[in-house]
Formats: structure tokens, sequence, C-alpha cells
């Protein structure tokens, strides 16, 4: 029998995509130093491997993390698996990065879920975990996989939908169903939930992430309770029985991927803070705003002039701003005294119309005659 997930496309999926879409064309836009992206990178690998251990085993903190990566050992003996884990799981994303070509079989997940199990260290038993031949259960029955005779074929099904139809959807929403279905299944003893996230983590920056700059897991850690009130969805806690509430063997998986995309979305956005935020410190005049000390009105205003030197009156404010004529002249009063604008007939009595003063003309890159500066655009 095929897998043939079930969802609909809403708001918060579309939402998600925007903000991949605005991460990649920032992240194209304002490349980094090579040297700079390499640490931007390895700290989001750092925080990743962490907030995806920590969901199950919660023992080590952040810095506890970073520094069993770094020294390949725990100093404290009762933090050993602990360490070893956040370690194999930072070698599974090194893995990642390697195979973002390789096809979403089950040889792959196999792999996969061996590195997150013992890392890539020499004397590892196996390359490719094997399935698990026991019935388990998630919590106090908060969960109860299908029964482990079903496991092959389930995974088989999965593969074959990752590898085939699931391929014609948009990447992210591929990311979600494979971790979704993958870890409704459960087809290893242990390692499954690291297991689903790193799937996610690998489809996402096969498209979305090629720099590893994603970091969905620390969005999960941030309220756990939401991350698998999410997965179970309400569900019966038995895969294939139903009680008065459906299962997971047919389930409608909307409400999971709303979840999903909206965090992949939150998650996008702080990706491109990051990359705006250091190209920033390199570059501060490039991303300066340069009229951001002006009022937001008379932004607007000075944003549709066709020339800066082009003369504003009172009915010209309130007409492009939306507000009556004696609001826009006490605007245009305030904007003298503070030495924004300047009338554009200094000897005249009575004040009709002002214009941006000349100092601000000039750095805003306008001459003297009106002309664009050398090195501006002309507009055109």
């Amino acid at each position: 029998m095929a897998f043939t997930p079930s969802f609909s496309i809403t708001a918060p999926m579309l939402l998600a995509a925007e903000s991949l879409g605005a991460a990649q064309a920032i992240a194209t836009l304002l490349p980094l130093p090579l040297a700079t992206e390499r640490a931007l990178r390895r700290k989001t690998s750092i925080e990743v491997a962490h907030h995806s251990t920590w969901i199950e085993n919660r023992t080590l903190a952040l810095e506890e993390a970073a520094a069993a990566i770094q020294a390949k050992t725990a100093d404290d003996p009762s933090r050993a698996k602990a360490a070893q884990e956040v370690r194999s799981y930072f070698q599974a994303l090194e893995l990642i990065d390697e195979s973002l070509e390789v096809a979403a079989d089950e040889t792959w997940i196999r792999r996969l879920h061996a590195c997150i199990m013992g890392g890539r260290r020499p004397g590892r038993p196996r390359e490719l975990s094997e399935y698990r031949e026991s019935n388990v259960r998630i919590g106090a029955y908060a969960y109860v996989p299908p029964a482990w005779q079903e496991v092959p074929a389930l995974m088989a099904e999965l593969a074959a939908w990752s590898c085939g139809p699931g391929r014609a959807l948009p990447t992210y929403i591929f990311a979600g169903v494979l971790a979704y279905q993958f870890v409704t299944i459960h087809p290893f003893v242990d390692g499954n939930g690291r297991t689903c996230r790193a799937l996610a983590t690998w489809a996402l920056r096969r498209t979305h992430d090629p720099k590893g700059l994603l970091n969905v897991e620390e969005l999960y850690v941030r309220d756990i309770d939401a991350y698998y009130d999410a997965l179970q969805m309400g569900l019966s806690a038995f895969y294939d029985q139903t009680d008065t509430r459906p299962n997971r063997a047919n389930a409608d998986l909307t409400p999971w991927l709303e979840y999903f995309c909206e965090l992949v979305g939150e998650a996008a956005a702080a990706m491109r803070r990051a990359i705006e935020g250091s190209f920033r410190e390199r570059h501060a005049d490039t991303l300066a705003d340069p009229i951001a000390e002006l009022p937001t009105e008379l932004r607007r205003i000075v944003a549709s002039l066709g020339a800066l030197a082009e003369p504003i009156n009172a009915t010209d404010v309130a007409e492009r701003v939306g507000v009556t004529t004696r609001t826009a002249r006490e605007w245009l009063q305030r904007w003298r005294d503070a030495g924004w604008v300047e009338p554009t007939n200094p000897r005249a009595q009575r004040v009709h119309a002002v214009r941006l003063t000349s100092a601000w003309r000039a750095a805003l890159g306008e001459s003297e005659d009106g002309a664009a500066a050398p090195g501006q655009a002309s507009g055109e």
C-alpha cells in the first residue's frame, strides 16, 4: 500500500515560503567572507546539535555541549552519555552537509541514524542501523507506534514516497511530512526523535539552507510541550487503533505542518537577521538608512519626490500622508525648526513651499543643480 499523506495548504505554510524566500535572497545578495560563513555555520550546528539532543536527555547546557564537541570528552562521567550524543549529532550534521544530493531512501535513513547513535568514530559496529525487532511505546503510553513486524513495509512505503511523489512538493513541506511519518513509524529502538529532526534539517539544507544557518530545533526547545502536542495532534495513542479519535495511520497532517511551517518561517527570519547583522558589521554604510533620522511622514514624502529639490507645500503633505491641511502646516513648521527643510524662497515674507535643505540634499547624493551626484543612481 502506497504512503499518500493527507493535508491542506494553509496560510502558515504560504507564509513560511515567503520567509524562506526572503532569507535565501538575503543570503545570495549579501555574501559573507568564507571565514565568517564557516564560523556562523559551526555556531549554528553546535546549537542545533545541542537543542535536538536536549529535547530527550535535557542534561547539558549549551556551553557544555559546545565544550564537549570541542574537547571530544566529558569531564563529568555522569554526563559522558549526553556529551557523546551531542558529539554524534554534530557529526551527523557534517554527514548531512556531505549528503545533500543523496536520495531519501532507506539506506540513507539507516546511515544517518547509525551516525546519530554512534558518531563517525572508528570501530562503530555497523554503518547502517537495523530496524527494531520489538514493540516500543513512547512515554507512559502517550504514543504506541506500529508493531515491529510492520516496520519494514512502512519504511519501504515512506522511502518510495520520498524518492517519488514527495519530490514534487515544496521542499519545506516535504521536510515536514518526511519527519512526521518517520517518527510515526518509529523504526528504531532508540534515537528516532533525533533522526526525525535530522531528516528535516537535511531536507531543508538541500534547497533552502545550503549555508547551514537555519535553526528550527531551538524553537522546538522553546516550548517542548507544544512540540509533542503538535506531533500527536490529539490523535489516538495507538498507531492504527481508533477509540473515539482518529489515529496516526491515516491522519490529516495539516495541524502538524502548520506548526512545523510556522517554526521554519520564524527560523528563516532569524537566519536572515543573522546574515544582515554580520554583513552590517563589515559594511555599516551599505545598509545604513540615510534618512533614518527624519520623521516617518517626511520619509514617506521624500521617497515619493521626483527630485530632492522638488518643492513641498501643505496641500502636498496633506494629500500624500492623508492628514488635514492644518496638520500639514504644523508639520512643515516643525520640520523647518528642526533644520530638515527650508523655504524655496528664503526672502519671501510668507512661506508657501519648502524643500529639503541643501545639506540633506547633498547627504542624499544630489548636487546643487538637482542632478544625481557622481556614483548615485539617476533613477533610470
